[in-house]
């Protein structure tokens, strides 16, 4: 979790919504639109050749060429015969590894950050869907890998998927933390081809992620999308609470109405997050914040519209 995984009792976990992952499904198409299509555009090469005028898809008629190829504009503005080459693009498969541990299971705004990581996978799944890519779907609950769905492009296979992770993605409580860099690991043995892998998860900070996320990012397109929610940030002022820990089972009297408690809060909120934002950038991945409760296709989007920097670590 972004900060310590924590939860007030009694349990401020919403109830979660009935939904079948078809209704998931339609509601986030619904919600999508066209909104992340279109500021996806001209992220990599399409599957079918456009209406630009690319030199590098275009070339002088030659005998044989078929005359639907011909580029009419093209050719009046060159004064020749000019055709265009379709020049297919290969099907990108990528894989999705969805964290479905202990703490995924919080939340206070009408939603679990595991019911976001779903609505964050079914967007990613219609945006590859409608460009003719695979998704294939991994899911973790302690380090293990727990599901693993083969990469499908049509609808009917997002929905079994969706359903899967339902399944992998029921409450629980665990004996200790959750070893994401061990499922991270996993994941880049069983994505053996080239392409790309969405991780979804609250990222605790662990010994060895970083390695774990590095190695991928070597192979593949990386893009770490990070579930949190506002009350791992930011605890209201309501006096003693007890806090459990949600993969420990641990439990910690605190008094939210002490100022040195909300003042080593914050520090460690804040160094948290400096650490997971370098963390990623010396891993050269794509990170992506999405809040409970808030939209996360913006973000998304904006994300992947950006270069990504690698950098180097810093030796003493």
């Amino acid at each position: 979790m972004a900060a310590p995984s924590a939860s007030r009792e009694p349990g401020t976990t919403p109830a979660r919504a009935a939904s079948t992952p078809e209704a998931l499904l339609r509601r986030v198409e619904l919600r999508i639109g066209r909104r992340l299509d279109g500021l996806l555009q001209g992220e990599r090469r399409g599957r079918r050749p456009g209406p630009g005028g690319e030199p590098s898809l275009t070339r002088s008629y030659e005998d044989g060429d078929d005359v639907r190829w011909v580029d009419w504009p093209l050719s009046a503005r060159l004064g020749e015969p000019m055709v265009r080459v379709p020049e297919i693009e290969p099907v990108l498969t990528a894989w999705a590894l969805v964290d479905c541990s202990p703490s995924m299971h919080f939340g206070t705004r009408s939603q679990t950050k595991i019911d976001l990581a779903r609505d964050v996978l079914a967007g990613v799944g219609v945006v590859m869907r409608r460009r003719g890519d695979r998704l294939g779907l991994l899911a973790t609950a302690a380090g293990d890998i727990d599901l693993v769905r083969p990469p499908r492009a049509d609808r009917r296979g997002l929905i079994s998927a969706l359903a899967a992770l339902e399944r992998v993605a029921a409450p629980q409580e665990g004996d200790g933390r959750t070893d994401l860099a061990r499922a991270v690991t996993s994941a880049g043995r069983i994505a053996r081809h080239r392409g790309a892998l969405v991780v979804i998860s609250d990222f605790p900070l662990q010994p060895g992620l970083e390695r774990a996320i590095g190695a991928l990012g070597r192979r593949h397109e990386v893009i770490a999308i990070e579930i949190r929610d506002p009350r791992e940030r930011e605890l209201p002022d309501v006096g003693p609470v007890h806090l459990r820990d949600l993969e420990t089972g641990r439990r910690h009297l605190v008094d939210t109405a002490d100022p040195r408690f909300q003042s080593r809060f914050a520090a460690a909120v804040e160094a948290t997050d400096r650490a997971r934002d370098a963390m990623f950038a010396r891993a050269g991945v794509r990170h992506v914040i999405a809040r409970t409760g808030d939209d996360w296709v913006l973000p998304l989007a904006r994300a992947l519209g950006r270069p990504v920097v690698r950098r180097r670590a810093s030796h003493a």
